[in-house]
């Protein structure tokens, strides 16, 4: 009898007895958001990340030309879709602290047409005339990191072009987002020397190596251009060591 009185008190002690909270279940605790939003950082790994972007169904109206330059050649359309309805030349960053080498870069000016149409560069941007007759840009910070956040434009700065491989050195301040501008063209840079922000390729991916290990918060941002409206997408990856992480990002809707 005193036997099975002992049992069914160990039974009851073991059935009220609390188990102890694990590391995901205390942060889901402290937190109102989900625990796969949350960014945890473990820096003693690292992985690959794959990021592609898509829109599907993209409206003619974004995916054709929206007429004439002032050259008379065709303006690009705001997107330039592939079949699989990835969409190029789009600003990724996998938000996650560090920092690169970075670089100064050019964009150039000819035949009414800005080249790259969006690009990242560090301390500097080179802006450069490939056309024959004097050329007016202007260039002006329209915003700051992290991608998607609203536009304020700055007051712009003219760029005067007399000829053919003129250029001109423009001092960006680290974070911001500029718009430089050559009549209807656009043209988007990003100051920034972060290594994991960076822009797709024509493919509609791009591939972000050495990435923290943990979950990270991923933004993508299509700049407005050719009369198209921004667009801004977010989601999240887990990088495991030595993995490749692969993300896809739909900005179809907005």
């Amino acid at each position: 009898m005193d036997v099975k009185l002992l049992v069914v008190a160990a039974f009851a002690c073991s059935g009220n007895k609390t188990a102890p909270k694990t590391a995901v279940e205390d942060a889901k605790a402290g937190s109102a958001q989900p625990v796969d939003a949350m960014i945890r950082i473990d820096p003693s790994v690292k992985g690959d990340v794959q990021i592609r972007v898509e829109w599907k169904d993209v409206p003619v109206a974004a995916r054709a030309s929206p007429g004439r330059t002032t050259c008379g050649t065709a303006r690009p359309a705001a997107v330039a879709p592939t079949t699989t309805w990835g969409v190029p030349d789009v600003f990724v960053a996998i938000e996650v602290p560090g920092s690169g080498s970075g670089g100064a870069h050019r964009i150039v000016f000819g035949d009414c047409l800005l080249t790259p149409r969006a690009l990242t560069s560090t301390g500097t941007l080179t802006i450069a005339s490939a056309t024959q007759a004097p050329a007016k840009l202007t260039i002006q910070r329209a915003g700051q990191l992290p991608l998607g956040s609203a536009i304020k434009e700055d007051k712009a700065r003219d760029v005067y072009l007399p000829i053919a491989g003129h250029e001109v050195e423009v001092a960006l301040d680290a974070g911001a987002i500029y718009r430089v501008a050559a009549g209807d063209e656009l043209g988007w840079v990003v100051a920034t020397d972060h290594p994991f922000i960076a822009l797709t390729e024509v493919t509609g991916n791009i591939v972000l190596r050495g990435v923290p290990g943990g979950t990270h918060a991923i933004t993508a941002w299509l700049p407005p251009r050719s009369g198209q409206p921004a667009r801004v997408a977010k989601g999240t990856v887990t990088v495991n060591a030595g993995a490749l992480s692969e993300v896809t990002l739909d900005i179809t809707k907005q």
